[in-house]
């Protein structure tokens, strides 16, 4: 390809980036904006200066839900976001095409799997930083070297069918082991650890809490229980409520509202520890507004940001003294297993080549 081709090319790119990121920047218009310096809790003010009204950054997220929160942000600071919906394999490459033709689009990630995070900032994609909130956030919930934080929690539960549980004659289901009652055989609802975030962080978090042979053991037998594996997150949870399975892997936010609008079933989170992930917030390497990205990490990880997170969201998230919204379990009745992210990333491929290999035999 020629260099007129390439650079004709790259023009092209680059005007399309445009456009999309000024159509979705409409739905954060929020015009309104709060002096900075008589918002509440403003430890995250340590970075913001006036000049940076009307300063547009641009944003990379999974979900639509957080434009909520975007238009918060812009409300405190007069910072505008441009933000970009986009699946995170889609996100994770335009970063790399970006950060390899010299012109980073984007200025934050927002929303993700965590092992995404973490393979971005292991190839260089992301800005090293501690948040004025570094404190605020714990251990477990952050990246140790700084290059992503922690927002909301994404955990995985059980959506469970009462009527079909009673027709059993069981009773319901607590712990991890309760899946392999024989009552249940073909009754079990999974995702596949291949397509479903839900299933292939369950499936690590138990070889990672049980140890290698005696979690496989334990997969072996469930894998017995469930009768195929669907290809969505979101599938198990429809077969428990249509009656077609006992039981679902799902994952949840702490939101009571499926069992609410659907009385026959309940979301059990197991006693003896679940799977789970946090939606991290990350600023990328060579961004062109670096400050204002720092200024958005900062108020993202406030008491204040988190508390717009958990209300857009209707999620749990990382700091503790976020009051919960009306319809959330309280993160203190859910037990969590001990994750290496790090290691779900790292050894998912021999993971599932392994998960496969046994499915095919089943």
């Amino acid at each position: 390809m020629t260099t007129k081709k390439r650079f004709a090319k790259l023009t092209a790119l680059l005007l399309s980036l445009f456009l999309l990121f000024t159509v979705t920047a409409c739905s954060n218009g929020n015009n309104k904006t709060t002096d900075a310096s008589t918002t509440s809790n403003t430890a995250w003010t340590k970075n913001y200066k006036e000049s940076m009204k009307g300063t547009t950054i641009n944003l990379y997220g999974v979900t639509d839900a957080i434009i909520p929160v975007l238009d918060a942000f812009t409300a405190d600071t007069g910072i505008k976001v441009a933000n970009l919906t986009l699946q995170n394999g889609e996100i994770l490459q335009r970063i790399k095409n970006e950060k390899d033709s010299g012109t980073v689009v984007a200025d934050v990630w927002f929303t993700g799997g965590a092992d995404t995070f973490i393979n971005a900032s292991e190839s260089g994609y992301l800005e090293k930083y501690t948040s004025v909130e570094d404190a605020n956030i714990p251990s477990e919930m952050k990246d140790a070297n700084g290059y992503w934080y922690g927002t909301s929690l994404t955990i995985v539960n059980w959506v469970v069918n009462k009527d079909m549980i009673a027709e059993l004659g069981i009773q319901m289901p607590t712990k991890w082991d309760d899946l392999l009652q024989p009552q249940l055989a073909g009754l079990v609802s999974m995702p596949d650890p291949a397509s479903s975030g839900t299933a292939y962080n369950t499936v690590s978090a138990i070889l990672q809490t049980r140890g290698d042979a005696t979690g496989w053991a334990y997969l072996d037998k469930l894998i017995q229980q469930v009768p195929y594996f669907t290809a969505r997150g979101s599938d198990p949870a429809n077969n428990v409520i249509a009656g077609e399975a006992a039981i679902g892997i799902n994952a949840g936010t702490g939101d009571k509202s499926l069992e609410v609008n659907n009385p026959q079933v309940s979301i059990v989170y197991p006693t003896d520890g679940t799977g789970w992930w946090p939606q991290p917030v990350a600023i990328l390497a060579g961004c062109k507004h670096p400050d204002e990205a720092k200024v958005f990490e900062d108020w993202l990880l406030s008491k204040r940001g988190l508390e717009e997170v958990a209300k857009a969201q209707k999620a749990l998230v990382v700091r503790d003294d976020v009051t919960v919204p009306d319809g959330l379990l309280a993160l203190a009745d859910i037990k969590l297993f001990p994750t290496d992210f790090k290691a779900n990333a790292t050894q998912r491929v021999d993971i599932l080549a392994k998960w496969n290999e046994k499915v095919s035999q089943k």
